[in-house]
């Protein structure tokens, strides 16, 4: 038996945009009855990330109980700026100098396709979560000059991704201020709670079950199969279990690699963003540490975040909130002067988990028989969840994803 430290951290502080609207509107649960569930697959966590496994799993015909002790996309998600990127937190200069350019090259195809395959998955089910597609711009920063984006662009022109580069001129002729930047298509944005919440529809619409408030409290796991109680009392029984419990990372989890960080986040009310004059609606952010990025949303709002550090204490996390308010105002207004009068509407903080190769840390627990896991995000949260249902139906087909290996738990 094992005990799940499930809820000891208190995920994010403040009220961000997703919680503005109908969409991010929950009903309180009540008691609900205790019971004993039979399923194939126990997921913990009815985030964003265990809705895409949801949707997977029950589209292959599994039959799915999800678990959280939030109201799903309640808890990281709420504070989640999902920005769908294809690039990494690492850039390809590193992630070749690390991996060597055949890894990063299927890494970065991989990711590519999936933002890709998330908007081909919301077309297919009509999920009104306001995704649209977007460039990204990828500004010179203190990590990389202009002469390392040159490097960088020459890397992908090898690997045979499109794109721009843009000198101090030409990011001056469309309002932004910088050395350099590479322009990008194929990223995307999304409202990360209408998401999770659509995609899980779905899922239940096929029988999966979610349980909210449950606190997974003990389980067990064995060559045949696994057992999860809940504090309320509920007994799930399933062949395989599913750790997806974003930044609430139980301690018998390998995570030698991973690390807890504080970002913070503000949105400005509906303005005329038709004209800010960056390059058509495109994601921004520095190559930087930490890095600043800048987004907008279907209905018209800035939102702009960062300022990252790492730890994840809550009470400090919100004694900083008003200094990394006025901090982001002032990077944003320095890049882009047509922020200069920007106030904000909705200002957040969240935790979130980084790895030290950027990857995420998807796949089996070592030593732990038919129990799977998700984690360790970063700056690619909802690309790398994507990654994950995908990594994760392939390894209960036993036939496990070629790439696989790149995100194991006990990488070398």
């Amino acid at each position: 038996m094992t005990k799940l430290d499930d809820g000891a951290i208190r995920l994010r502080s403040g009220r961000s945009v997703w919680q503005a609207g109908e969409a991010a509107a929950v009903a309180t649960a009540g008691p609900h009855e205790k019971r004993i569930y039979e399923s194939d697959i126990a997921i913990v966590g009815a985030g964003i990330t265990g809705a895409f496994l949801a949707e997977r799993f029950t589209r292959a015909g599994r039959r799915v109980v999800v678990i959280d002790r939030h109201a799903p996309g309640t808890g990281s998600t709420a504070a989640s700026t999902a920005m769908l990127l294809w690039e990494l937190d690492s850039s390809l200069l590193e992630l070749e100098d690390r991996m060597g350019l055949e890894a990063s090259a299927r890494i970065v195809a991989r990711c590519r396709r999936l933002v890709a395959g998330i908007g081909g998955l919301v077309n297919q089910f009509e999920i009104a979560a306001d995704f649209c597609p977007r460039p990204s711009l990828y500004l010179a920063g203190d990590k990389l000059d202009a002469a390392d984006l040159r490097e960088e662009k020459r890397i992908r022109d090898r690997l045979g991704i499109e794109g721009l580069y843009l000198d101090e001129g030409e990011l001056a002729a469309r309002g932004m201020i910088g050395d350099a930047a590479l322009l990008y298509p194929g990223s995307a944005e999304a409202d990360p709670v209408k998401l999770a919440r659509g995609l899980m529809a779905i899922a239940v619409a096929r029988g999966a079950v979610v349980i909210s408030p449950a606190t997974a409290a003990v389980y067990e796991t064995t060559l045949e199969g696994v057992s999860v109680e809940t504090r309320e009392g509920d007994i799930i029984r399933a062949g395989t279990l599913v750790l997806a419990s974003g930044y609430e990372m139980p301690d018998f989890i390998p995570a030698a690699r991973h690390a807890l960080c504080s970002s913070w986040a503000i949105a400005t009310a509906p303005t005329d963003v038709a004209c800010m004059p960056w390059p058509n609606g495109a994601l921004i952010w520095e190559a930087s540490d930490p890095y600043l990025y800048i987004r907008t949303t279907a209905d018209r709002r800035v939102i702009i975040g960062g300022e990252d550090e790492e730890f994840s204490d809550a009470d400090r996390r919100e004694k900083l909130m008003p200094q990394k308010i006025k901090s982001l105002l002032a990077k944003a207004a320095k890049r882009c002067p047509g922020l200069a009068d920007a106030t904000p509407e909705f200002a957040w903080s969240g935790v979130f988990g980084e790895t030290e190769d950027s990857l995420p840390m998807i796949g089996r627990v070592p030593n732990k028989p038919n129990c799977l896991v998700a984690y360790g995000y970063g700056g690619n949260g909802i690309t790398f969840s994507a990654m994950a249902a995908e990594l994760l139906e392939a390894e209960l087909q036993g036939r496990p994803d070629e790439d696989a290996a790149l995100y194991a738990l006990d990488r070398s």
